[in-house]
């Protein structure tokens, strides 16, 4: 049985609206590791949840984050965008909410709220998203994994050695024009100079949005839902958080 639970947690004087998701049979056996999944740009919605409940069929505790604030719902693309470009232009502000989730997340075990294992953390995101979790990686965050899901992936503060406490997995579409390819080769250095253990996915019949079943398919960006592949990224990410779990 899958249970929605709504978590108001703050950022600062932020009041931020997430919703907590897991499976209580599963649960019963004891605390479960935790994942904060982190929207798109257009924030928090019902679209969210069939990736919720994914994890949650499989034995994840997950946070539905919401990184804008409880009165910042955007009615549109253009105001989207908006609110997205705050955090994309400070990043620091992007880890800082972003952790805040996850300290969130966290405290429901640590204070017998809910059976979330403290020491088991991840992270996921798609698009704006997948940006915010690799931000929290970067920033030194106690994740086993990090899981981007077609996310921006450059960065003014590129990670040092140590920071990243996890392992990282990148999903991209090769069709992507709204996150460039020219933007791997400069991830994956930053990686490599970093020490860390990343994975980079490539779908090639894939392109930007392909796990967002709500998004309008927009050629001049490389953007169309695609089940198929969907299917198979969510595979893949599962898999890699098994490995680390």
């Amino acid at each position: 049985m899958i249970t929605y639970m709504p978590l108001p947690y703050r950022h600062g004087p932020a009041r931020l609206a997430g919703t907590l998701v897991f499976n209580e049979v599963l649960a019963a056996d004891g605390p479960l590791p935790g994942v904060l999944l982190i929207h798109e740009f257009t924030g928090p919605g019902e679209y969210m949840l069939p990736h919720a409940e994914t994890l949650a069929r499989r034995g994840y505790a997950v946070l539905l984050a919401d990184m804008y604030g409880e009165d910042v719902r955007p009615a549109s693309r253009e105001a989207a965008s908006a609110a997205a470009r705050v955090y994309r232009t400070d990043r620091r502000l992007m880890r800082h909410r972003a952790g805040a989730g996850l300290d969130a997340l966290a405290d429901l075990g640590r204070e017998g709220r809910c059976p979330v294992d403290p020491e088991r953390l991840f992270a996921a995101g798609f698009s704006f998203g997948g940006c915010a979790a690799l931000e929290l990686a970067r920033s030194g965050a106690p994740l086993l994994a990090t899981a981007s899901f077609y996310g921006y992936l450059n960065t003014p503060l590129p990670c040092a050695a140590g920071d990243v406490k996890g392992r990282i997995l990148v999903i991209h579409g090769a069709h992507d024009t709204v996150v460039p390819l020219e933007e791997i080769p400069v991830f994956e250095r930053e990686m490599r100079e970093a020490g860390v253990d990343y994975r980079l996915v490539m779908y090639q019949d894939a392109g930007h949005g392909f796990a967002n079943a709500s998004q309008p398919d927009d050629p001049s960006t490389g953007s169309w839902y695609c089940q198929r592949t969907s299917r198979a990224a969510w595979n893949s990410a599962l898999a890699y958080f098994s490995e680390n779990t």
